[in-house]
């Protein structure tokens, strides 16, 4: 018998129990093996034992709110972060300016054949 064919008026209180008890367990059940499902995935990944640490050891995990740092407390320098190294020449070239500058070391990019036609 489908569910389509059922009508609530149809069914005596022992079979509208069993509807019930049955799509009770089903959703008891579905949400019992998503809890064990995450479980097992956390034993797997190793973070499910990450909650169970003492407190001295989460003070140098804690997020600093204090101006000239960064967020885990480090001195922050902005002008070395806007600095990338040529890959090529291994030359220190601001952020800006790195692209322009690798294009023309190594001799690639839209300018190259004129500047290729002067050499």
């Amino acid at each position: 018998m489908k569910m389509e064919e059922m009508t609530l008026s149809g069914l005596d209180n022992s079979k509208l129990e069993a509807v019930a008890h049955d799509i009770y367990t089903d959703l008891v059940e579905d949400a019992c093996l998503g809890l064990c499902f995450e479980v097992h995935r956390a034993v797997k990944c190793g973070y499910f034992f990450l909650d169970e640490t003492d407190p001295d050891s989460m003070k140098d995990f804690e997020i600093v709110d204090q101006p000239g740092l960064d967020i885990f407390g480090q001195v922050y320098n902005q002008w070395k972060n806007k600095e990338c190294v040529c890959p090529n020449c291994s030359r220190s070239i601001a952020a800006s300016r790195f692209a322009p500058h690798l294009e023309k070391c190594l001799g690639m990019g839209r300018n190259s054949s004129r500047i290729a036609n002067r050499r």
